[in-house]
Formats: structure tokens, C-alpha cells, sequence
């Protein structure tokens, strides 16, 4: 339509390429994130959380003289869509009190020619200059995928730059703790070198029936709702879920809750601001009925197959 501001001349791929480091450091400003996820917000997990905090008191304790141990810094969490992973990252980063980076692909990843690696250099040289840092980096399978001989010269420099990072041979100066958790659902696509430089590879699995009633719980305790069909019925009914498709069968099922205890609460929309304003919610225990309908509305992601693969993938590893 003509609104459209102009392409920037040619030359500014280079003159981006070119920004010094301080500016590649500001740029990196967005990914702190304040984290207020803690460990007993995420339901199960027991096992993956006390590996966690295993690297981490490694990393920080006095040692005994003459012992030297320590502690992980890099973890891949790999598994299926909506298991948690980020939750882990986040609940690490606070409950170490650490700066957290959460990193997705727009967020490392550069259309500029060759500031890829370099923005990887800038976020761990701010990692160690704020430690103890997490550097959590999201969707990893498209930084680190195999290698096939047909890379660019930037592919190939940003896995170089990644095994360096993950190598540790820029901590030597910096006592301070920087812990890398990756995450990926396809973790068979990594490249083997970098797939090595992970201490700690953990599936991250579906959750079984005692870790879906302790996330059932979290969830409904946090919306102030309760249930009159027993969660050890609706436990029953999520076999295969995701701790992410539980929090979406929730929300489901409290909106059709809400809709039937407040019948003429579409009608006060249209009455305008000051009558929805005024309007007292009604709320009830969500009814067998509620579940029943919640459920045959939310579809499970991972099927058995799929699963199947993960658990094929883990024991490759072992």
C-alpha cells in the first residue's frame, strides 16, 4: 500500500556484521528473564529435579581438602511437546537465585552473514559476567543438527563456537557458574559432538498417573477450583497427556463450568463495561460432566509411537 518503510541499502549487512561487542551484548538484554517458577510448581519430575540440584550444590559447595568434584554444566532435557522442560529451566533459575537466559531461535539466531556465532560468544561472556547464570536454549536441534558436509562457513563457525561454550575452555577466568540446560522433541537430529558435550542427557517423559494428580492439583489449587469427580477418575482419563495438555484440559473444562453456572454472562457483555464490571461470578466444583466434556474436546499430541521413539532414543544413550 505504499506504507512500507525501504530496504536498507546493501551495505548494512556488513556494517551489522561489524557491531563491536558491546553492542552485540545489548542486543542480549531481552533474553533476561525474572523467573518465578519453583521447584513445587511443577508436579513429578522427582528424579530430574534432584539431578539438577546435584550439579548445582557441586558447582557451589566447599570442598574437603584435596577433593576437587564438579558439578554438571551442561544438561539436554529432550522429550516430548509440553513435558515440562521449560518449567525445569525456569524453577532452576530460581531457586539458584542465578540470571536466567531464555533463548529461542529468533533470539540467537541471526539473517545477518556470520553474527550468529558471535552472538553466541556475547550471551556466555554475559552468562559468566552475571553468574551464576542458566543459559536455556529452546528448539536446540536447529543450532546443533548433524553435520552433513554441505554447511555454510556460519553454520559451520556457529557449531564451533557452540562445542567451545560447551567445552568450558572460556571459564578458566571466570569462577563464576554458567549451567546450559538445552531442550529438544527431536534429539536424534543433534549433532553427535555436540550431543557428547552434554554431561547429562534426561528424558524428560509423559507423566504417569501419580505425577498427573500432583500436576492436576497445582493447576486447580491455582485457579481456586475444586472437583467433585475424584482426580484419581480424571487421572484415569489423561493416560498419555502432556503436563501441557492437562493445563489445557483445565482450562476447558473451568470454562464450561463457568458458562453453565453463569448462563446470562454472554448477555452482560452486551450491556456494555459498567454491567460486566458489576457482574458477581458464580463458580461450582467442576461435575463428572464437566471432565467428560473437557476431554472429548482436547486431542493427545504424542501417540504411542511416538512416545515409543523417545524411549528407543534413551536407551541408544544408556
Amino acid at each position: 500500500a505504499g506504507r512500507a518503510s525501504a530496504p536498507a541499502p546493501g551495505g548494512s549487512q556488513m556494517e551489522r556484521g561489524d557491531e563491536d561487542e558491546e553492542g552485540l551484548e545489548r542486543q542480549l538484554e531481552h533474553l533476561i528473564h525474572q523467573s518465578h517458577i519453583r521447584w513445587e510448581d511443577i508436579g513429578g519430575l522427582e528424579d530430574t529435579k534432584q539431578e539438577i540440584k546435584m550439579a548445582f550444590a557441586l558447582s557451589t559447595v566447599e570442598m574437603p581438602q584435596g577433593v576437587t568434584l564438579e558439578g554438571w554444566r551442561g544438561i539436554l532435557l529432550y522429550g516430548p511437546p509440553g513435558t515440562g522442560k521449560t518449567l525445569l529451566a525456569a524453577a532452576t533459575s530460581h531457586s539458584l537465585e542465578a540470571t536466567f537466559f531464555n533463548v529461542s531461535l529468533s533470539g540467537i539466531l541471526s539473517k545477518y552473514f556470520g553474527e550468529s556465532s558471535r552472538l553466541i560468544s556475547a550471551l556466555y561472556n554475559v552468562a559468566r559476567e552475571r553468574a551464576p547464570s542458566v543459559v536455556y536454549l529452546d528448539e536446540f536441534e536447529a543450532l546443533a543438527t548433524q553435520r552433513t558436509g554441505e554447511e555454510s562457513g556460519a553454520e559451520r563457525r556457529v557449531l564451533s563456537t557452540l562445542l567451545s561454550e560447551l567445552d568450558g575452555i572460556h571459564t578458566k577466568d571466570h569462577p563464576g557458574y554458567v549451567l546450559t540446560i538445552a531442550a529438544s522433541n527431536v534429539p536424534w537430529l543433534l549433532d553427535k559432538a555436540i550431543l557428547s558435550r552434554f554431561q547429562s542427557k534426561i528424558l524428560i517423559p509423559l507423566p504417569d498417573p501419580t505425577a498427573r494428580k500432583s500436576i492436576l492439583s497445582i493447576i486447580l489449587a491455582g485457579r481456586g477450583i475444586t472437583s467433585d469427580w475424584s482426580m484419581d477418575g480424571v487421572v484415569e482419563s489423561t493416560e498419555g497427556y502432556s503436563g501441557r495438555e492437562l493445563d489445557a484440559l483445565v482450562r476447558s473444562v473451568v470454562n464450561h463450568m463457568v458458562l453453565e453456572a453463569n448462563p446470562d454472562l454472554t448477555k452482560t457483555v452486551d450491556r456494555g463495561l459498567k454491567a460486566l464490571k458489576e457482574y458477581k461470578l458464580r463458580v461450582r466444583p467442576l461435575s463428572k460432566h464437566d471432565w467428560k466434556v473437557g476431554l472429548t474436546r482436547l486431542t493427545r499430541v504424542t501417540t504411542e509411537q511416538d512416545y515409543q521413539v523417545f524411549l528407543n532414543f534413551e536407551k541408544e544413550l544408556s
